[in-house]
C-alpha cells in the first residue's frame, strides 16, 4: 500500500510514481455518504490548479510582450519575469495533478492530506513574482513618462 495513513503526500516517503499509478486502478466507487461529494470536489480543484496554471501563463506572455520595444535592460527584465511566471504556471499543473492524484489515494482510504506545503510556496512564489512584476511596470511607466515630458520640452 502506498504511503503511510500520517496524512503526508507520497512523495514525502519517497515512493516511486508508479506506485502512486499503482494505486489508482479504474475505479467504480460506491455513492454512499459523501463518497460522489468528496472525488467531485477533488476534480473540480483539480480544474482549479489548471486554470490557476493558465492565468500565470497567460500573465507571462502579457508581461513579456508588455516590454517590447523598450530598451535592453527592460525587455530583458520583462522576459525573465514572464518566464518565471511560465515555470510557476507549469509548476502548479505539476502541483494540482499530483495533488489529484494523491486525494483520490487517501479519500479511498477514508482520510484526507491538507496540502499546507504547497500553498505556502506558491503563495511565496506568487507574492514575489506580483512584486517584481509591479517594480517593472511601475519603471516601465516612469520611464515613460520622463521620454513623454522630454519631448513635450524639446518642442
Amino acid at each position: 500500500m502506498a504511503g503511510n495513513d500520517s496524512g503526508w503526500p507520497l512523495l514525502i516517503h519517497y515512493e516511486k510514481w508508479s506506485t502512486l499509478y499503482r494505486n489508482m486502478p479504474n475505479m467504480l466507487l460506491e455513492n454512499k455518504g459523501p463518497v460522489a461529494r468528496d472525488h467531485l470536489a477533488n476534480e473540480r480543484n483539480y480544474l482549479a490548479w489548471t486554470r490557476t496554471s493558465l492565468s500565470f501563463a497567460t500573465i507571462g506572455l502579457a508581461i513579456t510582450s508588455a516590454f517590447r520595444g523598450y530598451g535592453d535592460g527592460l525587455l530583458i527584465a520583462g522576459k525573465i519575469v514572464g518566464a518565471l511566471f511560465m515555470v510557476v504556471a507549469i509548476t502548479m499543473m505539476v502541483i494540482g495533478t499530483y495533488r489529484y492524484y494523491v486525494t483520490a489515494i487517501w479519500l479511498q482510504r477514508g482520510k484526507f492530506p491538507p496540502s499546507r506545503a504547497s500553498i505556502l510556496n506558491i503563495t511565496i512564489a506568487t507574492c514575489l513574482l506580483i512584486t517584481v512584476a509591479f517594480v517593472l511596470i511601475v519603471i516601465n511607466t516612469s520611464r515613460t513618462s520622463l521620454e513623454e515630458v522630454h519631448l513635450r520640452d524639446n518642442n
